[in-house]
């Protein structure tokens, strides 16, 4: 059977770091095996973060000039976010009969609820791609809670596709505590006040034993937050940690933590939330708040646990009950957790789901 002709364009690629940035990659990686495949990206700056405004307005337009001269090169086009809606409006343009197909992640739709010109602008911009959904096949969510947000935006035909995690099937499933070592709750992920790790710091940290430490791993993003974390003397305060040296972090960890507040507003929102996958992946458990797509991300009680936001006395009980396990009980939970998250979560899965979802529109299409 002949391979579908894809193009994946995004402006999400190292060396920048986030969770659209991994999703590019990795899909891009796995689709390579299943269709031919050509990706056009937008990479990163050098100190890990998202390229500057005048390099993203170069990509939008050199992009359009490569649709238009590839406008019959591709059975599949495949934009990597909402963003880039105003590419896919393009496209239809000059190959109205071509399959376009737009990944949604959360923040993408939720940007414009923030204050600002430019939220304004963007919230506009919505609305003119919601009138015009229909030059798409479909949409795909990483989440349920993301499928919500199109939902309420009256985005029809998504598809929800949860994301994965790259195999760590070469670990050692379980190594027993060294005996007088630090004992560390590990948070990784931004610090932004809405991911919770200063609340956790002062509603939970003092609750647990005295020689329990808490490691917040991620880089800077609120300068609050930081201060807030900084004044914390059980806090280690690591800033951005390189991926070789996350494996034994994760591994000695007695568990990863994820105490997202809840945000009333909807101005940003965890789509879907990798970081609680990174624990279960290393056999370690991932304590998470029951909100948005973490809803998704954490299986209980395979992968972890998943508690009300918010609620300190719930969090203090959960986390302690986990920093009570013996060697047999985490043992257990790590061999059952890696072999979850190789099932249900593999990048090979998700690529697979969205191949499904390339060939039923382009079905269609046809």
């Amino acid at each position: 059977m002949k391979k579908l002709r894809v193009l994946f364009l995004t402006r999400k690629w190292a060396p920048a770091i986030g969770g659209m940035e991994v999703y590019s990659m990795e899909l891009s990686k796995e689709l390579s095996h299943r269709v031919d495949l050509t990706v056009r990206s937008l990479s990163g700056t050098r100190d890990c973060s998202p390229p500057r405004i005048g390099r993203l307005i170069c990509f939008l337009f050199s992009s359009l000039v490569y649709l238009w001269r590839t406008r019959r090169n591709f059975d599949v086009v495949h934009f990597g976010d909402f963003v880039l809606f105003s590419l896919a409006w393009w496209h239809a343009l000059w190959a109205p009969s071509i399959t376009r197909v737009v990944s949604v992640h959360g923040l993408d739709l939720l940007f414009g609820n923030r204050p600002g010109w430019k939220s304004t602008l963007y919230s506009h911009f919505v609305s003119w791609a919601v009138q015009r959904q229909s030059l798409v096949a479909c949409f795909l969510a990483n989440s349920r809670y993301t499928a919500t947000l199109c939902s309420e935006l009256n985005l029809q035909k998504v598809v929800v596709i949860p994301l994965g995690i790259e195999s760590k099937k070469n670990l050692p499933v379980f190594s027993p505590k060294r005996s007088g070592r630090e004992r560390y709750i590990l948070f990784l992920g931004r610090l932004v006040r809405r991911k919770g790790a200063s609340w956790f710091a002062r509603n939970v940290l003092p609750a647990l034993p005295d020689d329990v430490i808490f490691y917040v791993a991620g880089k800077s993003w609120d300068s609050a937050e930081v201060e807030m974390l900084k004044n914390n003397p059980r806090v280690n305060l690591m800033g951005h940690v390189p991926n070789d040296e996350l494996p034994s972090l994760i591994g000695e960890s007695e568990m990863i933590v994820m105490p997202n507040l809840i945000n009333q507003d909807k101005t940003d929102a965890e789509g879907f939330g990798l970081a609680a996958l990174e624990g279960p992946a290393h056999g370690i458990p991932c304590v998470a708040s029951n909100i948005e797509g973490l809803q998704d991300a954490v299986r209980q009680p395979e992968t972890g646990f998943l508690v009300s936001a918010e609620d300190s006395d719930a969090w203090v009980t959960q986390v302690k009950q986990i920093l009570e396990w013996g060697e047999e009980e985490r043992e257990f939970f790590g061999r059952r957790a890696k072999e979850f998250v190789c099932t249900h979560f593999s990048w090979s899965r998700v690529a697979q789901n969205t191949l499904m979802a390339y060939q039923k529109s382009f079905g269609q299409k046809g």
